[in-house]
């Protein structure tokens, strides 16, 4: 039987502390003298390790996920890693307060049970953001797991930041930052050193990280001193208008030279230096111990990276939003919430990340988020910023308050001090903790009216991220409102699926990930309105209307119109079947696809094959996006009899989707029965291949054509043209609208026609078979890709 990696461990640290033990090992009172505590335990670990083998293992003792069979294999893998992920910290039984915390901010419970579920709910993500981090740091290494997990840290804040600058909220979007710079370089760095300290005598770490972000971080320091000081030397010479334009022109040029430094740091850490950065602490049982708790591939562990972030977000911003309610009557100014408290809550994660990795002696890991984090926000996602508010018209500067900039000094010139010999002890964490309790006395007693607009930091600060991101694609054009969210969640399921795809060098997900952006996009498009009704009705404390039925709908009641739940059902219909028939198909080939032999290995071009996915994903989606983004009150107009473009729409597509899979069907059978030596065929010519040379092509075009034209023959109507605005456009706005249902069909024919489909087919078998006369003479008397009938 296959011992446990934890058992094993469990056992050699029981053999070490008996073996140092001055005192005669304890025995049982049995008659027969019993055994050492140590072989009791031993026993219990056994058992243990025997209940998870039998859970995992088959009678013959080969684990599940290893079987040939892949309904077995999957679940039982899925299975075994979850349980391995959540029992590797006993803090992970807190878990059961994260849909509770998430449910009560959503209802709107008591805000202080809001406050304290959500807290609750954040102890145990950031663990389990933790322990993905650290597995993602096996296979990548401490310095780009680091990476990683600051970035994640901060994609919350910087949307947030987004939106607050698109409404001239300046001042606060600098509070904003600073408290994110000085809760990461001060407290979580001073935590990570304390807990390390404790635990360890000293901790090294990487000197070239210690003297690299140390300079950076003194150049952003320096980034925001000129400004400050130009701006008080300008002085009562020249106007507020004069010297505020300025400094904009300062903090324009400032931001382009921040920018181009941090990417030219990440070349600088990723590629050209990667092996300075590289050399990580300790000792050389350090690899081993990594191996040995190696529990998720790259590409899990960052997929639980990325959905534990969104978690941690989610629980974040609710816990956030209750503290208003909380504060009221505790008189603390806001100032101190804004810039101290509301930063702590929304990094408590990688507060947690950090800590817990330095006390596992590696420093590496535990800078790069610390301090990483900190340099993102300095280097990249301020002046970022800075560069946005110039695109869009905001005064966005780098000249913050004075007492702030001193502040920022002052935190960065202790920090530098204490990195730059590649050595931490818990004097010198206590060091940082002391510097951030001073600070955070400081700004408790600095009054409101001197931080200016710090009076309205509070509410935007608690902001939830779903109502940001509402209100930043809030347009007036509802098509415009559905389409702009659809296409970032297109884009950002590809990228997220991307990124652990790259570092794995598998495109296994790449198809089952294009379903899953359809599914996650049409029903996006179709729940948006009531979304953001219910958001608007939250915002002034109103009742919230009530999510629509699709059965009602169906029935011709309710929210929804039939036609906008039936072209929803059969995008997600042909995007389940499709995708899971391909990842069967890839399964089976070993998780290989020959379209990817060439790019596998080059990230760029790897990365962009997502993004194409994603793209096309919404291009062949516009019919569905327009029409579901129709206002409900507009399908009461609209009659309720079936026209003529529904029943040919609907007939096309069930036409084309059972022509699609009825080819995939036959072709699966012959592979079958070739691989089983039923035949010696080389190639189909059998059923629908003897019709067309392509049948499942001929099948998915015209599905999509159906789908398009019970869409166009709704935007065509007096309906579709006033919900998409095109009313006063006369014919122009038909066949705009004409134009709009067309894409989806079009952009098909075009990508089968031109670039993946057809083309890759035809040349894989006229060069494998483009000499035989039998290849030559189905070719030619087989349609390419309408049928003969």
């Amino acid at each position: 039987m296959t011992e446990n990696p934890a058992a094993s461990k469990m056992r050699s640290n029981l053999r070490r502390h008996a073996s140092a033990s001055k005192n005669q090992p304890i025995r049982s009172s049995t008659e027969n003298g019993g055994s050492t505590l140590v072989d009791s335990l031993e026993h219990h670990v056994d058992e243990h390790t025997a209940l998870m083998h039998h859970a995992f293992h088959n009678s013959d003792g080969e684990p599940f996920y290893r079987d040939e069979r892949t309904w077995v294999r999957w679940p039982s893998r899925f299975g075994y890693v979850a349980w391995r992920t959540l029992t590797s910290n006993p803090v992970n039984v807190l878990l059961v307060f994260v849909p509770l915390g998430i449910i009560s901010g959503a209802i709107g419970w008591n805000p202080t049970v809001v406050f304290i579920l959500n807290f609750l709910a954040i102890i145990p993500l950031a663990s389990l953001l933790s322990f993905a981090t650290e597995e993602l740091s096996v296979k990548l290494g401490q310095t780009l797991g680091g990476l990683m997990n600051a970035t994640f840290g901060n994609a919350v804040e910087l949307i947030v930041s987004i939106v607050a600058l698109k409404n001239g909220e300046i001042r606060i979007v600098q509070a904003s930052m600073l408290g994110s710079i000085l809760s990461n370089i001060l407290l979580v760095l001073g935590c990570c050193f304390l807990a390390g300290g404790i635990t360890h005598t000293e901790q090294k770490f990487n000197e070239t990280v210690a003297s690299t972000m140390s300079s950076l971080m003194a150049v952003s320091t320096a980034s925001l001193i000129i400004p400050a000081t130009l701006y008080a030397a300008m002085g009562s010479s020249n106007s507020k208008d004069i010297r505020d334009d300025n400094i904009l022109i300062l903090s324009h040029g400032t931001a382009i030279v921040l920018l181009a430094l941090y990417g030219l740091y990440l070349i600088f850490q990723l590629k050209t230096h990667a092996h300075l950065f590289d050399e990580e602490s300790g000792d050389g049982d350090s690899e081993g111990e990594q191996a040995e708790g190696h529990i998720l591939s790259p590409w899990a562990a960052g997929v639980a990276l990325v959905i534990i972030t969104v978690m941690v977000a989610v629980c974040a911003e609710y816990l956030v939003d209750s503290i208003d309610a909380i504060v009221e009557t505790a008189h603390i100014s806001r100032t101190f919430i804004g810039l101290i408290l509301l930063p702590i809550v929304g990094n408590a994660a990688e507060h947690v990340t950090a800590v817990v990795v330095a006390t596992k002696d590696k420093m590496d890991l535990a800078i790069g988020v610390a301090i990483g984090s900190s340099m993102q926000i300095a280097l990249l996602v301020t002046p970022f910023l800075v560069v946005l508010g110039w695109i869009i018209h905001q005064p966005m500067s780098l000249h913050f308050e004075i007492f702030e900039t001193v502040v920022f000094f002052l935190s960065v010139l202790v920090t530098n001090y204490l990195i730059s010999d590649g050595k931490s002890n818990y004097l010198e964490g206590a060091m940082l903790l002391g510097m951030y309790i001073i600070i955070a006395l400081a700004f408790y007693v600095y009054p409101d009216a001197t931080a200016g607009d710090a009076k309205s930091l509070l509410p935007l600060s608690s902001m939830t991220l779903l109502h940001s991101l509402l209100h930043a694609t809030n347009f007036s054009r509802p098509f415009l409102s559905t389409l702009v969210p659809s296409i970032g969640l297109a884009y950002t399921i590809q990228g997220l699926v991307a990124i652990p795809s790259i570092f794995a060098q598998t495109e296994r997900f790449y198809d089952l990930s294009g379903s899953l952006t359809y599914i996650s996009c049409t029903a996006l498009s179709l729940y948006l309105p009531t979304i953001r009704a219910r958001a608007a009705a939250a915002a002034v404390g109103a009742a919230k209307p009530a999510w629509p039925s699709i059965l009602a709908a169906l029935a011709g009641n309710g929210g929804l119109n039939w036609r906008q739940v039936a072209l929803s059902a059969a995008v997600s219909i042909w995007a389940t079947r499709l995708g899971t028939y391909l990842f069967s198909r890839i399964t089976s080939d070993n998780g290989t696809d020959s379209r990817f032999d060439d790019i596998r290995s080059s990230p760029p071009k790897f990365l962009g094959a997502f993004f194409a996915q994603a793209t096309w994903v919404s291009l062949c989606l516009m019919p569905v996006l327009a029409l579901n983004s129709l206002p409900a009150s507009l399908f009461a107009t609209l009659p309720a009899a079936v026209g003529l473009t529904d029943i040919l729409g609907l007939l096309f597509y069930i036409g084309g989707l059972s022509f699609e899979v009825t080819a995939d069907r036959q072709k699966d059978k012959w592979v079958q029965e070739k691989k089983t030596k039923k035949h010696n065929e080389e190639f189909l010519t059998r059923g629908l291949w003897s019709k067309s040379r392509h049948p499942n092509y001929f099948g998915e075009v015209t599905l999509w054509t159906g789908i398009a034209t019970l869409a166009g023959g709704v935007l065509v109507s007096n309906v579709g043209q006033v919900g998409m605005g095109l009313a006063a456009s006369g014919l122009l706005g038909k066949v705009a609208a004409l134009g709009l249902a067309g894409v989806s069909p079009a952009f098909v024919s075009l990508l089968l026609f031109k670039v993946s489909g057809i083309p890759l087919s035809e040349g894989k078998y006229d060069k494998r078979y483009g000499d035989r006369k039998d290849y030559q003479e189905w070719k030619k008397n087989t349609p390419m890709f309408f049928p003969k009938f």
